[in-house]
């Protein structure tokens, strides 16, 4: 049962609406059930990850029962696909048990760190990233592997072949190109809590603690050049 001075989603949601519009962006999706709050949204302004590969930064928000996870949020415009980087520094977890002042603390909590997921620092992050990811090799199986972890038993497997055969399907070999194929599907799945999963899979392959094989400098120019 939920405290009664914590935030209602409805409550949460406001909020969340409130700080992206003050930082000039929009609330792309928000999806609400119960005590559950899935929300995204993106800011003005784009970089290039590649030649003709453009992307948005924005925020993830997720609330359930007596806690909310808020993150940096990248959006991919080419294939219209989102990351969420739970490894990013910004990301914060506000759990019930850090607020025994009820909801009026956890609304300034909430409203401090979706500033924080909103700071040019956190999109400039994300971009170089990406950009490094653009050049190193994926090792797909070993790279998905996490992810069986992350997954319902009874999804897994069939989830994995979906990815890899996303990914080979692609021309992208680099780890880069790996993420858009865990975020690909996550943008056709229609389970929310399967999709977050997904997401955040996704925005941690740029940093997947491996040691990384360059691309051969005549494969990591046409990677870079989108060929």
């Amino acid at each position: 049962m939920m405290r009664q001075d914590w935030l209602t989603t409805g409550e949460i949601g406001d909020i969340f609406a409130e700080e992206i519009a003050a930082a000039g962006g929009s609330v792309s999706e928000t999806f609400a059930e119960g005590t559950c709050l899935f929300a995204r949204s993106v800011l003005p302004g784009t970089r290039d990850v590649r030649a003709g590969d453009s992307v948005q930064g924005g925020v993830a928000l997720r609330a359930a029962e007596e806690d909310i996870w808020v993150h940096p949020y990248i959006f991919r415009q080419v294939c219209r696909n989102g990351a969420i980087r739970a490894h990013a520094i910004q990301t914060r977890h506000l759990a019930c048990a850090e607020f025994p002042a009820g909801a009026e603390e956890v609304a300034f909590a909430l409203r401090e760190v979706v500033r924080e997921c909103c700071a040019e620092e956190a999109f400039s992050e994300a971009v170089a990233e990406m950009r490094s990811a653009a050049e190193i090799e994926a090792d797909a199986g070993l790279n998905l592997m996490p992810l069986l972890s992350r997954l319902p038993r009874e999804v897994g497997a069939e989830v994995l072949q979906s990815i890899m055969g996303r990914f080979a399907a692609g021309r992208d070999r680099s780890r880069f190109g790996l993420m858009n194929a865990v975020t690909s599907l996550a943008r056709d799945t229609r389970d929310p809590a399967l999709r977050w999963r997904l997401e955040e899979f996704g925005g941690g392959l740029p940093v997947a603690a491996r040691p990384p094989r360059v691309l051969p400098s005549d494969a990591r120019a046409k990677v870079l050049a989108g060929v």
